[in-house]
Formats: structure tokens, C-alpha cells, sequence
């Protein structure tokens, strides 16, 4: 074999190689991107798991169908004023005197119901005033026929607040400890600022009681005084 010929089948030799070399490198990168995109297909499969995973979660109950059946209600949030505003009609109190110019921060409300199941309508006034520039909610309770507002005024409330048939924690606690919560690695509570929503349920009034960060609710029954019965314990979050 001549010099010539052998050059030139040393040079198809290293063409060829590096032919190989770059099949194999767009090889590589093809299968590096198929794995992406694979990755990329999981997640999106992963998404509604995750998404659920962040709806709301029965944590501990008392009656079990009765907050399943409310866990469904709700959904994916623990939006009172969405799920149970409607089954309570609430009418603004006009107390005597200089009122504040804004409701936000400063007003009453009132309505009718049989709020603690004893078969008799009680007079449902709830309170909002603000902490920390954050409305937070009280309940007062009295007989369906008391004239507690007629005496009230903005300049005098003690007629209103003196009851001892009341929700009143705004600045403070409501620790969630009367049922057992298997997940929490401590006790939670809700704190500072509530919100407070009545409501009535194939004929039952509960209480809805969340604050402002929305993690937490409890759903209880009002039996007088200031004693609630706790009965469910829901949780929204990522598990």
C-alpha cells in the first residue's frame, strides 16, 4: 500500500472516530433530556397530589360523619363568611351616640337564632374591634327579648360587654386541646384576632372559629357562659 493511500485511510479512521464521538455525545444529551422531560412529566402528575395535599384536613373530631360532612363543604378553604355566611342573617346595630366614621374597625352586628340548641332564639350580637389594625371578633348572648341595645351607647358599652354569656379573646388564646390531634407535635391555638361566624346546619347552630392566619378553625357548639364544646378540628396547609 502506497503513503498516499495509507494517509488516506488513516484520515477516514479519524473522521470516523470522531463521528462516533459526537453520535455518542448528541446521544447522551438526548437521553440527559428525555430524563428532564420525564422529570418535567412527574411533576406535572405530582401537582394536583400537592395541591390537594393543601386543602383542608379533618385533624381531630368529636363526630366524625358530622365534620366529614363539613370538611366537604368547605373544600379548599377555610373561608367562613364563603361556606356559612348565608344560613345566618346579620343586621347592623345603630347604638346611641358619636359612633366611629368606618365600620371596619368598630361596629355590631346583630340577628336572631337559638344559638345554644336549647330551643329558644336568643339575641346573637357580634362585636368587631381592632387589634393591631386587624378586626377581630366577640359574641354576646342574651335573651331574644332584651333591650341591651335600646341602653347601650358608643360612649357607654357596658350595658353590652357586662354579660357573662360571651366569646370574648381578642389579645388572647383559644388553646386547641379538648380533642386529640394525632399529627401536631404540640397543642396549637388560635390567637390575637378571631373571627367568629354562627351558623346552622341541618337545623343545629354551631360556631366556626378561626384567626387571621386561617391554618387552624374549630367548629364547636355555644352551651351558655363562656363554654364552647369543641367538635371538629380542621387544618388546611401542606401536610
Amino acid at each position: 500500500m502506497s503513503r498516499d493511500r495509507e494517509e488516506t485511510g488513516s484520515g477516514i479512521l479519524e473522521t470516523d472516530s470522531r463521528d462516533v464521538n459526537r453520535d455518542n455525545v448528541v446521544k447522551e444529551r438526548w437521553e440527559a433530556a428525555m430524563k428532564l422531560t420525564g422529570m418535567g412529566t412527574m411533576l406535572m402528575t405530582m401537582l394536583p397530589a400537592l395541591t390537594a395535599a393543601a386543602s383542608v384536613e379533618l385533624s381531630a373530631f368529636a363526630d366524625k360523619p358530622f365534620c366529614e360532612k363539613v370538611v366537604a363543604l368547605f373544600g379548599e378553604h377555610l373561608d367562613l363568611n364563603a361556606s356559612f355566611s348565608k344560613t345566618v342573617q346579620w343586621e347592623p346595630v345603630k347604638l346611641k351616640g358619636q359612633g366611629p366614621p368606618t365600620r371596619r374597625c368598630s361596629s355590631f352586628d346583630r340577628t336572631r337564632m337559638d344559638l345554644d340548641n336549647n330551643g329558644q332564639e336568643d339575641l346573637v350580637v357580634k362585636a368587631t374591634f381592632c387589634m393591631k389594625r386587624v378586626p377581630s371578633d366577640s359574641l354576646y348572648m342574651f335573651p331574644a327579648d332584651s333591650t341591651v341595645l335600646e341602653e347601650a351607647s358608643w360612649q357607654d358599652l357596658s350595658p353590652l360587654l357586662a354579660t357573662s354569656h360571651k366569646f370574648e379573646r381578642t389579645g388572647g388564646t383559644y388553646p386547641l386541646t379538648a380533642l386529640r390531634i394525632d399529627k401536631a407535635p404540640a397543642p396549637p391555638a388560635l390567637t390575637t384576632s378571631f373571627s367568629l361566624q354562627p351558623f346552622v346546619l341541618d337545623g343545629v347552630a354551631y360556631v366556626g372559629l378561626t384567626d387571621t392566619r386561617q391554618e387552624w378553625m374549630v367548629i364547636a357548639k355555644y352551651r351558655g357562659s363562656e363554654r364552647f364544646e369543641d367538635l371538629c378540628y380542621l387544618h388546611t396547609g401542606a401536610s
